[in-house]
């Protein structure tokens, strides 16, 4: 799972500038491992010129090895995020997933969580590549198979096509 992004080179020590891609402060700090173009590091400095995080990871001492590192991802194992509670899902175990009414009818495929103040929306592709929005709501979302990668939806009134007589 992406925690950051590696944007340039900052120094001459080897630290770079990162794009935190979490929420989680405690996933980039000193003495964390994460994985680096598929092999583990680990943090050794953390710099905050300016708010933002310029980090230096073991094995890449120096300007040139830093400049290697240049649009990396930084990443965490999958096994080391922490469960959730019922109900709340990682985003990368929801896209992807296939999306079905109570009916049993195909609407699409998951493509992306748009996170909003109230609650999330799925973005949903249909095989015609129409795109539907579906609000993260229980009374919507009436099933998550995270092992099955299905999700099933109540199609309430207009959900699907706009309008209310097209409703199932």
């Amino acid at each position: 799972m992406a925690v950051g992004r590696i944007n340039a080179p900052w120094g001459l020590r080897g630290h770079v500038k990162v794009t935190p891609l979490t929420s989680n402060p405690e996933r980039l700090v000193v003495d964390a491992t994460v994985i680096l173009k598929d092999h583990r590091a680990r943090i050794l400095d953390i710099e905050t010129p300016l708010g933002f995080p310029c980090i230096l990871f073991e094995g890449h001492e120096g300007r040139d090895a830093a400049e290697r590192l240049r649009g990396v991802v930084i990443e965490i194992a999958e096994a080391e995020l922490p469960l959730l509670p019922e109900g709340e899902y990682y985003t990368h175990d929801l896209v992807g997933m296939s999306v079905v009414t109570t009916g049993g009818v195909g609407v699409g495929r998951l493509e992306q969580v748009l996170v909003t103040g109230a609650n999330d929306v799925y973005l949903v592709r249909t095989p015609e590549k129409k795109e539907i929005l579906i609000p993260a709501l229980a009374q919507i979302v009436i099933e998550v198979d995270v092992p099955g990668k299905r999700m099933v939806i109540e199609p309430v009134r207009g959900l699907l096509h706009g309008s209310p007589e097209d409703a199932e």
